[in-house]
């Protein structure tokens, strides 16, 4: 894939890059022992720890961590670009996928079909790209019952940037996680993954808005794919000194 003129929309799977780093098992032993703590706990400094101990060892106190991460925010890049784009109110690439056409659909009809265009099946990590990115779009739209184009605005794209963020992060800790929820009750798990996912929020947010909103409207898709590298690594960086 060229990265200097990288395509509007419909990212195609890319199965011919790099594999990713396969991590080694004795650098996710301290970040599943920390997990466990902290769904047996449930206590804030033991999530706080889980995530130190994953960003210093398994995302390589930053830089590592987003390179895994490279793959995702190319190809949902491309769909917080078109949301960029429609809130700059310009038109929509030759050939690229016009939000416009969405207008008046309810909004969870028209994040799917968002993330069907810019995310299609059959792309490498669809799943854990797929739902980082409705996650950002519905958290982004929330409040409103139908998609309405002229109501996408710069902070619109703002929440749904550091959201995409925040979801591939929590993703790459999740993923790691191992049998950390084996012995504790199906409902007191996705509590504690929701506590772990809030922990990551808070220094995303803190970390994104600036970056962010001096980044300028009408983003590319390659300045998205930059804003989202350039953010997890330094949220990657920040977690690395919680112990």
């Amino acid at each position: 894939m060229d990265e200097q003129n990288p395509p509007a929309a419909n990212p195609q799977p890319d199965g011919a890059n790099p594999p990713e780093e396969v991590l080694e098992p004795r650098r996710l032993a301290g970040v599943r022992r920390s997990l466990k703590q902290f769904m047996t706990t449930g206590d804030q400094a033991d999530g706080r720890r889980a995530l130190g101990h994953y960003s210093r060892g398994s995302a390589g106190s930053g830089a590592a961590g987003a390179r895994r991460l490279g793959r995702a925010a190319r190809v949902g890049g491309s769909a917080i670009s078109a949301l960029s784009q429609a809130a700059s109110g310009q038109p929509a690439p030759p050939g690229g996928f016009d939000l416009r056409t969405l207008a008046g659909r309810p909004v969870a009809e028209a994040v799917d079909a968002i993330v069907n265009e810019f995310c299609p099946p059959g792309i490498i990590d669809e799943d854990t790209i797929r739902a980082a990115v409705g996650e950002a779009l519905t958290e982004a739209l929330a409040g409103l019952d139908q998609f309405d184009p002229n109501a996408v605005n710069e902070y619109t794209v703002l929440v749904a940037t550091r959201s995409f963020v925040a979801e591939l992060v929590f993703g790459a800790v999740a993923a790691e996680q191992g049998q950390a929820a084996e012995n504790v009750p199906p409902q007191q798990a996705i509590a504690r993954e929701n506590d772990l996912r809030a922990l990551v929020r808070e220094v995303t947010d803190v970390i994104a808005t600036p970056n962010i909103q001096a980044a300028g409207a009408a983003l590319s898709q390659q300045r998205v794919t930059q804003l989202v590298t350039q953010i997890a690594t330094a949220v990657f960086e920040e977690m690395a000194g919680w112990e």
